[in-house]
Parts: C-alpha cells; sequence; structure tokens
C-alpha cells in the first residue's frame, strides 16, 4: 500500500462524512425552502471553490454554509469554519456576483448540525462584496 493513500477504513469513513454532509445541505435547504426561501444553486462550483447553498427571498441573496459532525464528533460543525475558509467563500462569491448581479441585499450564514440537531448562527451583512449596489 502507498504510504500516502488513506487505508480501506479511512476512505470508507470519508465517504460516510460527504453523504452525511450532502444529506444535511439538503435538509439545510428543505427548511429553508419552508421558511420562504429559494434555492438559487446547490454545491455550486465557482473556480476552484465551492459554495454550498445560495438562496434568495425577496431582495435578499443569502449565501449558507453548512457543517455537518455526526453526534460524539471530536470537533464540532460549529468551529468548523476558519478564517482561510471565510476568505475563499467571500472571493467565490465575489467571482460569481461578478458573473451575476444581484441588485439586493447580500448575506451569509452558517448552519451547523450535530446529529440531527442543527443551529443556525446569526446572518451577517456582505453587502460590501456586492459593489453594483452601491455604486
Amino acid at each position: 500500500m502507498d504510504a500516502g493513500a488513506p487505508s480501506d477504513s479511512a476512505a470508507r469513513r470519508g465517504r460516510r462524512a460527504r453523504r452525511w454532509g450532502r444529506w444535511c445541505e439538503r435538509l439545510t435547504a428543505w427548511l429553508l425552502w419552508a421558511r420562504g426561501w429559494d434555492l438559487v444553486a446547490a454545491n455550486l462550483k465557482v473556480g476552484r471553490y465551492e459554495l454550498d447553498l445560495l438562496l434568495t427571498r425577496g431582495d435578499e441573496l443569502r449565501l449558507l454554509e453548512v457543517k455537518a459532525r455526526r453526534p460524539g464528533a471530536w470537533t464540532g460543525a460549529d468551529s468548523a469554519l476558519g478564517p482561510e475558509q471565510r476568505l475563499r467563500l467571500q472571493l467565490a462569491l465575489r467571482a460569481w456576483l461578478d458573473r451575476v448581479p444581484w441588485p439586493g441585499a447580500v448575506t451569509f450564514q452558517r448552519a451547523s448540525w450535530s446529529g440531527l440537531r442543527v443551529r443556525f448562527h446569526k446572518p451577517e451583512r456582505w453587502d460590501a462584496l456586492n459593489l453594483d449596489a452601491h455604486g
């Protein structure tokens, strides 16, 4: 076996984690749809980055980053978004807004899953990324 290659059990855990994350993203999209949000895109590739969920309600565009951990995980989903990833999300959203201008408010929100419990963090205004709206 290659020293850098993951073991079969590590590969299986990775596949399970990705499946769990995708399931949580779909459930998050459904929960927000039930609250009046419309899904614009899911798992949108922008360059080498990915935006989990883009949603609209009225004149607001919201980027939602979904973090999911199984119960008992060593690290919680609440602490899974570091400054580097936040910057990558901002760069990807800015690139998307360059192609698809949005005239309204732009916000960012995280949803953290721990098992079947979800926590929606307080939305943040990211209007500065939407330069067209400010002239």
